[in-house]
């Protein structure tokens, strides 16, 4: 059996979901749980850049991104970054270029620049 499509958690969306004090708590809670239900069915995985996790919930198993795969940066990865069209933004390049890499097609964030790529972004309403 192929693996479901991977769905990346970018670094705002992790955010939003873990601060109540961030303007798209809500929604962003919302929407994992959607996500979350369908990982549950296997209709999905859920996959986040290793950096970005650990910033928001360690390394751990044991939190509310327990679901979500670790995406692991190496230098290849960094390397990548440096020659990127948008170099000048090291984490939204690597973002990128973890995306690209691991063949994921849709992205959950906050950050309206990825609308620029081809990319699915959800929550699409609050991005747009």
């Amino acid at each position: 059996m192929m693996d479901p499509p991977k769905v990346l958690l970018e670094r705002t969306f992790l955010q939003a979901v873990t601060d109540p004090a961030d303007g798209h708590h809500e929604q962003a809670v919302v929407q994992y749980r959607a996500l979350v239900d369908q990982y549950e069915t296997e209709s999905i995985l859920l996959v986040a850049v290793h950096t970005d996790l650990r910033d928001f919930a360690g390394l751990d198993r044991h939190h509310v991104f327990a679901p979500v795969d670790r995406l692991w940066v190496g230098f290849q990865h960094r390397r990548a970054v440096r020659r990127s069209a948008v170099a000048d933004d090291p984490q939204f390049a690597l973002t990128l270029v973890m995306a690209e890499r691991h063949h994921v097609r849709t992205i959950a964030t906050f950050d309206p620049r990825f609308l620029e790529f081809e990319l699915t972004v959800v929550p699409v309403a609050a991005v747009g």
